[in-house]
């Protein structure tokens, strides 16, 4: 009866994100398969522009005010295979030019990215790093990316050097400070390597658990940003893109459930989960909580689990990183409430046992559901 409750619950979560899949996906595919220009982005380079008209070139627009007047040009590629994606995925940026063939805007258009970070990353005047550039010098501009949104960034700069390379005819060729550090690919694997370890030979690792939990929470979550959260489950399913870590990541927090039984992730992979252990193995009295309490906070998680799904699904919440607290490890781009959230729960954690994880956390919840019923839970 156990194993059946089990597949059933799987099965639940595999009709979700294909219901999911299919109410976020279709409204943005269909702007993918031409240069279907985002004009309101492209207003906010040329304030006055009113009409957008298609060049002979591929995603080229000439843009005029009410009078005629022309104002210059919009470029609106779409990514391809040399392109690098953001957290989100693959976005699309549009890029101005002035009739002096200057650089006049650059403008975020259809993308997956964090709300949040983009805007904070507005708030940095990092789009307005090409301006007054030359088209040539503008496609080879080494633009410094922002930090704690080093993704998204990186994922802008590929897509104007690759919008002002087709206009120019020249050829695209990605910066190698646009793509992923290998040395962080190399450590991010063997750490993970370690943590499968880790999981399936408990009692021959415990004494490096403070080590190991250090690793996780520098290298996934203040240098990698490699939380699994709902922000990204949105943004992959979206977009249907994600990079080879959180791919990773992702892949192994599914699957070593279904075999083991045990949830993986939570305990072993998680930063923040790491760091709520870190601050409850400070020698602080620790809170038992009834037994009869937690089973009313099982019912919580659960029903908080389908609220979060359905705010996602009929997009109420556009960004959840406010009402979570992994993207406080890029604190320098995160929003203050993520902030006060991942204080609070860390602060919470000195009295009680990873309160986060085991009162609140959705994508734990949702993990648990691969997961055996006993002996699964975090």
């Amino acid at each position: 009866m156990k194993k059946f409750f089990r597949i059933f619950r799987i099965l639940i979560v595999a009709a979700a994100f294909a219901v999911a899949f299919f109410m976020m996906k279709e409204p943005v595919k269909s702007s993918e398969d031409s240069c279907n220009l985002d004009k309101e982005a492209a207003k906010q380079i040329f304030k006055t522009a009113e009409t957008f008209e298609k060049t002979g070139s591929e995603c080229v627009f000439n843009v005029s005010d009410a009078s005629g007047k022309m104002l210059g040009r919009v470029l609106y590629a779409k990514p391809d295979e040399t392109s690098v994606a953001g957290f989100g995925g693959n976005l699309r940026v549009v890029v101005g030019i002035s009739p002096e063939g200057k650089i006049a805007g650059i403008e975020l258009g259809e993308n997956y990215e964090s709300v949040g970070f983009i805007e904070r990353v507005r708030e940095t005047g990092f789009f307005e790093k090409w301006n007054g550039l030359s088209v040539e010098e503008a496609a080879k501009a080494d633009v410094d990316t922002v930090s704690g949104a080093t993704m998204s960034t990186r994922a802008i700069k590929s897509m104007v050097a690759l919008n002002l390379s087709k206009y120019s005819g020249s050829e695209f060729q990605a910066n190698s400070s646009e793509t992923e550090p290998l040395w962080l690919a190399v450590i991010v694997f063997l750490l993970l390597a370690y943590s499968l370890f880790a999981f399936f030979f408990p009692q021959k690792t415990a004494k490096f658990r403070i080590i190991h939990l250090i690793a996780l929470a520098v290298i996934l979550g203040f240098i990698g940003g490699s939380a699994l959260s709902f922000e990204s489950f949105k943004n992959w399913t979206t977009s249907m893109e994600i990079a080879l870590i959180p791919a990773v990541i992702m892949a192994l927090a599914i699957l070593v459930p279904l075999f083991s039984g045990k949830n993986f992730y939570c305990s072993f992979v998680c930063p923040f989960g790491a760091m709520q252990e870190l601050f409850g193995r400070i020698p602080l009295p620790k809170k038992n909580l009834p037994q009869k309490f937690m089973k009313g906070v099982a019912v919580f998680k659960a029903l908080l689990l389908a609220a979060v799904y359905i705010l996602m699904i009929f997009k109420v919440v556009t960004d959840f990183t406010v009402i979570e607290p992994f993207s406080a490890f890029k604190f320098d781009a995160a929003a203050l409430p993520t902030l006060i959230l991942a204080a609070s729960f860390l602060i919470v954690s000195l009295f009680i046992n990873r309160p986060w994880c085991r009162f609140f956390c959705p994508t734990g919840t949702l993990l648990n559901m691969f997961a055996k019923k006993n002996g699964g839970e975090i």
